[in-house]
């Protein structure tokens, strides 16, 4: 089961996104390697000789990534590590055509950026169930034609899903991963099952649906079985 907050994720940001990807995935290695290569340069100030090195390395790397997500299997540790790899070896050509310098701004360069990441991650988890409940019900009301009635009782259930999720986060040994997956589980099945009780047989009709399109969108952006939405 999937969390009913990726079905929102998947629902309210598909144009958007897919827009996105589709804008990403067109760009050749080339393309890719030029805009890093301009991007650094602005912030290294490379030398002519440089930044034709520095294209041609990420240009390389570019073309691994490409063929990484072409290939990959369905293994995401493996996946990860190739990942990794293939960004060690873009980092370890990069060192060998910059001066100190150069080096010591381009690590201080990626901390910030890992720094800001973290932030972002913070920002998400720092939603408030309440918060988290309203948006998810807001587009289930616009997808399923919730009635004011039905609206107020799937915010209720949403709430509580919401509630006992962030506690489950902040209570359970993260140590025990196979534990807390199955808490978690418990929770989404509870939650799917008491919004089942609440719509109408076309909603359920629809629901379902929209939960079979969320597993086929997540299984071929992840490359992995995804879990159903809950």
């Amino acid at each position: 089961m999937k969390k009913i907050l990726m079905m929102i994720t998947f629902l309210a940001g598909t144009a958007v996104l897919a827009q996105a990807q589709t804008q990403k995935a067109s760009k050749t290695p080339e393309q890719k390697a030029q805009h890093r290569t301009e991007a650094l340069n602005k912030q290294l100030a490379l030398s002519a000789d440089q930044a034709k090195k520095v294209n041609a390395i990420f240009a390389k790397s570019a073309a691994s990534m490409d063929s990484l997500k072409a290939n990959k299997g369905t293994d995401r540790k493996a996946n990860m590590q190739s990942r990794k790899a293939i960004m060690a070896n873009t980092d370890a050509s990069l060192k060998t055509v910059l001066n100190a310098d150069q080096q010591a701004k381009y690590a201080a360069m990626k901390e910030n950026f890992k720094s800001k990441m973290h932030g972002k991650r913070g920002d998400r988890k720092a939603v408030a169930p309440e918060q988290k409940a309203q948006r998810m019900s807001k587009v289930l009301q616009q997808k399923l034609s919730l009635s004011e009635d039905q609206y107020a009782k799937v915010n209720t259930i949403l709430l509580k899903r919401a509630t006992q999720i962030d506690s489950l986060k902040t209570n359970q040994a993260t140590t025990d991963r196979k534990a807390k997956n199955e808490s978690r589980k418990a929770i989404l099945m509870q939650t799917d099952n008491e919004l089942k009780a609440v719509f109408t047989a076309d909603q359920l009709k629809n629901y379902t649906e929209l939960k079979a399109q969320m597993k086929d969108r997540f299984k071929n952006r992840r490359g992995t079985k995804a879990p159903t939405a809950g």
